[in-house]
């Protein structure tokens, strides 16, 4: 009798502990779910097409493409067809800052490249090969760009925010 009660009680204390465990690793979760920061809410605007676009142009960063395809869908929707493309050639293609540089070799190996790849994906925006095939060429010129023009031939367009508020400088005073 005294072994029986003995085994009861341990396997009591042994289905506690393992409650309390559940029970803290449930607030584990919770605790990290709120600290991680929610998604902003996407302005359904052509305007924000845009800037979705160019951002996604700047950076090949797959998060800016998912937010326009969204805004996308919702525009088609409302009835709207607005036109999708990507111009990160027109961004590289101006982000030397002497056009000889432009017209080396390695550079425009890699503008071609770039300008393959982003007709293939302009030409069929949904296809998901030509979305990964972009995405991979786009930063293989932008890391073999910067790490051989590091020296201000070549400004990376990632690096600039149009929507940033830019301070006047000499080089873009207005008179």
């Amino acid at each position: 009798i005294i072994t029986m009660k003995f085994a009861q009680l341990a396997l009591f204390f042994a289905g506690a502990a393992q409650a309390l465990k559940l029970t803290s690793n449930s607030q584990q979760t919770a605790l990290e779910q709120v600290a991680d920061p929610c998604e902003e809410a996407l302005e359904v605007s052509k305007e924000e097409l845009e800037i979705q676009l160019d951002y996604f142009s700047r950076t090949f960063d797959r998060k800016f493409y998912d937010n326009a395809m969204k805004i996308h869908e919702e525009l088609v929707k409302q009835g709207q067809n607005p036109k999708l493309s990507v111009h990160s050639w027109e961004l590289y293609d101006q982000s030397f800052a002497f056009p000889r540089v432009r017209r080396y070799d390695l550079v425009q190996q890699q503008m071609d490249l770039l300008q393959h790849f982003e007709d293939n994906l302009n030409q069929n925006f949904t296809n998901l090969q030509h979305l990964a095939n972009f995405i991979r060429v786009g930063k293989q010129a932008e890391s073999t760009l910067n790490e051989k023009y590091h020296d201000g031939e070549f400004s990376d367009p990632a690096g600039f925010d149009p929507q940033d508020e830019h301070k006047t400088t000499w080089a873009t005073v207005k008179l």
